[in-house]
């Protein structure tokens, strides 16, 4: 469980890209302490090896003036003369090299051929340039090369050579090599490493235990926040978990998730107002229907009287079904079960039928029901949706119009959209109820009439909802209400 969960990866992750981290710094540390120390020491070896070549010249200068003055032939001091200036070099070397500047200096002087002709008392037993130092130095390249070489006393180190060509005309006239040991780069090289390779393990092993003690920390309002969920359930959803004093991620996962225990407070509480709503819409035409026929068996009527009765059940049974094809129509919308028969058709030929058909109603309450349209208003969308939302619209302005009042629709576009606007002259709905008349089975208290299933509404804003549009509503109590519809025209 421990290595699945988020902590231990966050912790895991942490350690791998602080060792990681620490691993590139140590080796950009070490081998620039490295290249530094290898700079300096091939600086001072060249030093050395130039100031060889310069005194054993001076050295070399010396005597053959010193041969000349006694009567000897100045060839015979030619370089090439192998003879006398391995003689000469060999006394250079005999004569120097007690220098302490030079104690810790390997010195070889070599010929033409690559063959020693003098060295230092501590150089090890070589007597000949390896091969590819030789080819390099002939060419008159100076060269700088690691060896590991076995001491007189058979010990093997490791030394750091600068092999300089000396060259006379164009051409070498012999080679100069220095060596050191480099233990002491070695040593320098070995203290650095040491650390590095014990600390840094043991920093990437505090940096998981402080990781581990701040990621508990930060993790310490979701445990709260488990602990709270855990004791939320269907009939305690009114419980919200705490809100941490930060502005970080935690934060606002705290508030989503008191955001959708609101949301589903609000659908669970719906559920249930819906629940109840239907339980009384229909419990009421069933107690009339039940009443009826109990008191219809009691006795026997008279044909008229069955007559009535039947009808009257009939009334009942028309009212069942229509809010159950209602409701089947909303829970259709719900499940985005509607397949919209899309195509384009002229609103206001729709508008006009819908207020031809719907007048009928208006004439029985004596209410003056007008129209006003706008020609060739064209829009894709399903067309019987359409028809059916002005029809429960209009039907709600006359229901809630009282008599020898006016209810209009009229019709309009902007950039955008197609409005449709229902205006009542009726009672109104208070400020407080417009929020919920959209709502299924609400009926405004305070309308002046209960008459319907207070499903209409809730009809047109689905179908207003499925065609991508919007509904309005604006009302003042006690001087009607207008209801605005936005439907998309055709794109170009």
């Amino acid at each position: 469980m421990l290595l699945k969960s988020i902590r231990f990866r966050i912790i895991i992750w942490y350690m791998l890209i602080m060792g990681l981290t620490l691993l590139i710094f140590s080796i950009f540390v070490y081998n620039t302490f490295r290249v530094g120390l290898y700079d300096d020491m091939d600086d001072l070896l060249e030093s050395k090896a130039q100031g060889i070549a310069s005194s054993i010249n001076t050295y070399w200068e010396a005597q053959k003036l010193e041969s000349i003055s006694k009567g000897e032939k100045a060839p015979v001091f030619d370089k090439i003369d192998i003879v006398n200036f391995t003689k000469i070099s060999q006394r250079w070397v005999k004569d120097k090299t007690e220098d302490s500047k030079l104690s810790d200096v390997i010195i070889q002087i070599f010929g033409v051929d690559g063959k020693e002709i003098a060295s230092s008392e501590n150089v090890p037993d070589i007597s000949i340039l390896p091969e590819d130092v030789f080819e390099d130095v002939s060419e008159g390249e100076e060269s700088y090369d690691n060896f590991s070489i076995k001491r007189k006393k058979g010990k093997v180190v490791s030394i750091r050579a600068y092999t300089m060509p000396v060259l006379e005309n164009n051409k070498v006239s012999y080679i100069v090599q220095v060596a050191t040991p480099l233990d002491q780069i070695n040593l320098a090289l070995d203290k650095l490493r040491i650390p590095f390779l014990i600390f840094l393990p043991l920093t990437v092993l505090f940096t998981g235990a402080g990781g581990l003690f701040l990621v508990s920390l930060a993790f310490k309002p979701v445990n709260t926040m488990i602990d709270t969920i855990r004791q939320i359930t269907a009939s305690n959803l009114k419980l919200r978990v705490n809100i941490p004093d930060s502005k970080d991620e935690i934060r606002r996962l705290a508030d989503t998730f008191n955001d959708m225990l609101v949301k589903l407070d609000q659908a669970i509480s719906s559920e249930r107002q819906f629940v109840q709503d239907i339980s009384h819409e229909l419990k009421t035409p069933l107690t009339i229907l039940k009443g009826e026929l109990e008191v219809t068996l009691k006795r026997m009527r008279t044909a008229e009287e069955y007559d009535y009765i039947l009808r009257s059940s009939l009334e009942e049974i028309n009212r069942i079904s229509r809010i159950v094809d209602n409701l089947l129509m909303l829970a259709r919308f719900d499940n985005k079960e509607i397949h919209l028969d899309i195509k384009r058709f002229d609103l206001n030929a729709l508008a006009e039928s819908v207020v031809e058909d719907i007048s009928v109603l208006a004439e029985q309450k004596d209410i003056d029901l007008r129209f006003n349209g706008m020609k060739e208003l064209f829009i894709d969308a399903d067309e019987g949706h359409i028809r059916r939302l002005l029809l429960n619209l209009v039907d709600n302005a006359i229901k809630y119009t009282p008599a020898n009042k006016m209810t209009a629709l009229s019709l309009d576009k902007s950039e955008k959209f197609a409005i449709i606007k229902i205006t009542d002259t009726g009672s109104g709905i208070p400020q407080e109820e417009l929020p919920y008349i959209f709502d299924r089975f609400y009926r405004s208290q305070k309308a002046g009439t209960n008459t319907g299933f207070g499903l209409g509404l809730a009809i047109a804003h689905s179908i207003v909802s499925l065609h991508r549009g919007k509904i309005e509503v604006s009302s003042v109590f006690g001087s009607g209400s207008e209801f605005r519809v936005f439907l998309p025209l055709p794109g170009p």
